[in-house]
């Protein structure tokens, strides 16, 4: 068994905007940013989508990937404590229960779903940790530069500022019951209600009343949220360390799915959060200079997902038998 560093550097690009957000304060949400130190000594707050979202996208690629090769992808296939493995790592148990997952028994879970020896999981009372580095896709700035690799510097084109990417967005949930065209189908209980609110409203304006146009006010909600500009770049790089051709070309395939038809963060109904890998390079890791090679982003192996969809179907009816019997 040998260990195989594979590391690629991808630039991003958001085709659509980008609502990944770290908060909500009142009806306004702020999109995720970190803190950087300049050159000067200042700082800056530059926007960014966290690792954690990128990995649990690469775990439900690697897990789309997994049961369509198995052949579970029919409805009622999994049970909830199989989903939860799958599409999440699975969670601590510590029940003792004999259907657990053991420690002893790691070696065969993992050989029976290929994507959990690199991405981890849970074993009965213990977390098993993977063996994937997924990083935080920094946006492309000139606040970030100086974190930003050399290459990707030179083949993004101008930056501006961070703030310059950010764009705020104004949305209102309206009312149905204000609409007459609408309201008229309402039952007679319910028309009544309505009125009755109405007119409280009417009231509370005309006497200043607070409270009481509070209580009464429609359902209608303005709200405001900041996205990141379609168009904006970000640099991330996601590393596996793989002991196998299999480990290789699972990497490769969980990658690749994701990127074949990718989306970050909230309001993905409106049409938010959709990106593209525009470019990309391999890097060779623990050598004395790191060597940088350009990448097909969306086909990182020459047969990608051979070996992986081979190996899996070759044990599917093990992997089915399995699945049905895990707590995790």
């Amino acid at each position: 068994m040998t260990l195989d560093i594979k590391a690629y550097e991808i630039m991003l690009e958001a085709i659509t905007p980008i609502a990944h957000h770290e908060g909500t304060y009142g009806n306004h949400a702020t999109v995720f940013r970190r803190k950087l130190r300049q050159a000067d000594g200042s700082w800056a707050s530059v926007p960014f989508v966290t690792g954690d979202t990128l990995r649990h996208k690469l775990r439900e690629a690697a897990a789309w990937a997994f049961l369509d090769a198995a052949g579970l992808l029919a409805d009622g296939t999994l049970s909830e404590a199989a989903l939860r493995l799958l599409f999440n790592g699975g969670m601590v148990s510590g029940n003792g229960d004999s259907s657990a997952i053991k420690l002893d028994a790691y070696r065969e879970m993992v050989d029976l779903v290929p994507p959990l020896g690199i991405l981890g999981g849970c074993a009965g009372n213990r977390v098993i940790p993977g063996r994937l580095t997924v990083e935080d896709a920094l946006l492309i700035c000139r606040e970030s530069e100086m974190l930003v690799p050399e290459w990707m510097l030179k083949e993004g084109g101008p930056r501006d500022t961070a703030r310059a990417h950010i764009e705020i967005a104004q949305r209102v949930r309206m009312d149905s019951s204000l609409d007459p065209s609408k309201a008229r189908l309402l039952g007679e209980g319910a028309a009544a209600k309505v009125k009755g609110r109405l007119r409280k409203s009417e009231e509370a304006a005309e006497t200043g009343d607070a409270i009481a146009t509070t209580e009464a006010k429609s359902s209608m909600m303005p709200r405001t949220f900041e996205t990141v500009a379609a168009g904006s770049r970000f640099a991330w790089r996601v590393e596996a360390r793989c002991i196998s051709e299999l480990d290789v070309d699972t990497f490769h395939t969980m990658v690749a799915a994701f990127l074949s038809n990718a989306t970050i963060g909230g309001k993905g109904g409106t049409g938010h959060g959709r990106i593209r890998a525009i470019a990309a390079k391999g890097l060779t890791v623990n050598r004395p200079s790191e060597r940088l090679e350009a990448v097909d982003a969306l086909s990182l192996s020459a047969k990608l997902g051979e070996v992986f969809r081979g190996h899996v179907k070759a044990r599917a009816e093990k992997a089915r038998e399995f699945l049905r019997q895990v707590d995790a």
